[in-house]
C-alpha cells in the first residue's frame, strides 16, 4: 500500500479545551458591558505526515492547549494593547476605563493580554500564538505548515486565527 505524501490534518476539540472568562469589547465608539462566556476551543493542524505517519503528536498538542486555556479560566480578560481602553494598576486593584464604562477589579482576577480587543478572533490568535511557542519549546512542531485555533464564544459562533508555520532556519 502506498501512503499519500501530504495533505493531512489533525483536529482536537475536547472537554479540556474550554475556559470560563469575562471580557468586554470596544466597537462602534462604545464599550460593551463586562460579561462572561463559557468559551470552547478547537485546534486544527495541517501539514505533511512525519515518517511515523502523523502530522503532529495531538496528545501533546491537546495538553499544551489545555494549559493555555487553564490560564484564561476564571479571569477577566483585558486588552493590554488597546488605545481605547485605559488600564491602571492601583495597589492590588486594576482600574479599567473606556468610553463611558469604568471597572475596578482585584488584580488577581484579571489577565492582561497582548491584544487590542478581547474578541473571539483575538482570543483565538492569542491561544494560537501561545501554542506555537509551547510546541517550539517542546521541539514538537512536527511537519505542520498551518495551525488554526477557533474559539467559540456563543453557541456556533467561532472566532478563528490561522498562522502559517515556517520550518526554515
Amino acid at each position: 500500500m502506498t501512503s499519500p505524501a501530504n495533505g493531512f490534518a489533525v483536529s482536537v476539540h475536547n472537554g479540556q479545551l474550554h475556559f470560563n472568562a469575562a471580557h468586554f469589547i470596544t466597537c462602534d465608539n462604545s464599550c460593551e458591558n463586562l460579561h462572561g462566556h463559557n468559551f470552547h476551543a478547537r485546534i486544527d493542524a495541517t501539514g505533511d505526515n512525519t515518517g511515523d505517519d502523523f502530522v503532529i503528536d495531538f496528545v501533546l498538542m491537546t495538553r499544551l492547549a489545555a494549559e493555555i486555556c487553564a490560564r484564561l479560566h476564571d479571569k477577566v480578560l483585558l486588552p493590554g494593547n488597546s488605545r481605547l481602553v485605559n488600564i491602571e494598576h492601583r495597589s492590588e486593584q486594576v482600574h479599567i476605563s473606556s468610553y463611558d464604562k469604568q471597572f475596578t477589579l482585584p488584580k488577581g482576577n484579571c489577565l492582561e493580554l497582548p491584544v487590542r480587543n478581547t474578541t473571539a478572533e483575538m482570543l483565538a490568535w492569542y491561544i494560537c500564538d501561545q501554542l506555537l511557542d509551547s510546541l517550539r519549546e517542546h521541539e514538537a512542531l512536527g511537519n505542520i505548515t498551518m495551525l488554526e485555533v477557533a474559539v467559540e464564544e456563543a453557541d456556533q459562533q467561532w472566532g478563528i486565527s490561522r498562522q502559517a508555520i515556517s520550518h526554515a532556519g
